[in-house]
């Protein structure tokens, strides 16, 4: 059902009184300062920070409206639902200055309205600039070329508030919000999961737990270490379970997918060690 003006507003409201409520807003505040394009090189740039805060919620650095993302050479998917900021609606009113006795016009803002736009990643069309490289990492992890050699494209993106890095099945692309090696090991392992079968039905639990420990594996095998206790707690959290037993048992259960997955990045990647130490 579609929402009225007046849901949209209290929605927006309700999620940042509850950012307020769980001490999470001052974070949410810092994070949208500081991650910002240089020189406002996008319109999102110029928005209050309250309107940012609900653009970051919703999963996206850059959000437009229709016509501005054709402007941009970009047309929005179909089926693709909008996300809504906040215009405030001002009214002028006259009033006396206390100190001058001069009649002075003041700006008052006597609510808001919703405004309707649409993420970055739910539009498709010209490649924008500013995302090709502007948060490239100085150096790829190991096993990078691997994702170019299995047909899988992988673009850096600024941080998000939700989430670290994402496989798209749709597209066969991975976006990046981290420079971590193990984020984008777990999301190459979910891309080659996705060869294996299909993810559109399989369990997605299992899938997380096969994706990180798949990650760990590479992580290792690449030399990276001190990321373990992190994976277990992930694993733990999709095997809905956090004793190490069972947590050990739900890990052995998905060895073999975690073997195929493994193998096949190393077989295409430059970096296969096994190859190193036969030269």
């Amino acid at each position: 059902m579609k929402k009225n003006h007046g849901q949209i507003i209290n929605d927006a409201v309700t999620q940042l009184l509850d950012m307020f409520e769980t001490g999470k807003l001052p974070a949410k505040v810092a994070f949208s300062i500081i991650h910002r394009h240089p020189n406002d090189v996008i319109p999102s740039d110029k928005w209050s920070i309250g309107n940012r805060i609900l653009q970051m919620l919703q999963g996206t650095d850059d959000a437009r409206g229709y016509k501005q993302w054709q402007e941009a050479g970009r047309q929005v998917r179909k089926g693709a639902h909008a996300i809504h900021i906040l215009a405030p609606m001002t009214f002028k009113v006259k009033e006396t200055d206390k100190d001058t006795g001069e009649e002075v016009e003041k700006v008052v803002v006597k609510g808001y309205r919703p405004i309707p736009v649409f993420r970055y990643e739910d539009t498709e069309g010209k490649s924008i600039p500013l995302y090709d490289h502007a948060y490239e990492p100085t150096s790829h992890p190991t096993f990078f070329d691997a994702a170019e050699k299995l047909g899988v494209d992988v673009r850096y993106a600024p941080m998000r508030a939700d989430y670290l890095g994402r496989y798209s099945i749709r597209t066969n692309a991975i976006e990046l919000c981290s420079h971590d090696a193990v984020v984008y090991y777990h999301e190459l392992a979910h891309a080659v999961h996705a060869t294996l079968v299909d993810l559109t039905v399989y369990d997605q639990d299992k899938a997380e737990v096969i994706a990180e420990f798949s990650a760990l594996v590479l992580a290792h095998i690449a030399g990276i270490s001190g990321f373990e206790s992190q994976g277990f707690e992930y694993i733990a959290n999709y095997a809905k379970n956090n004793t190490p037993s069972k947590v050990m048992k739900e890990i052995f259960s998905v060895l073999k997918d975690v073997e195929a997955i493994v193998n096949k990045i190393l077989s295409v990647s430059k970096d296969d060690p096994v190859e190193d130490a036969a030269v």
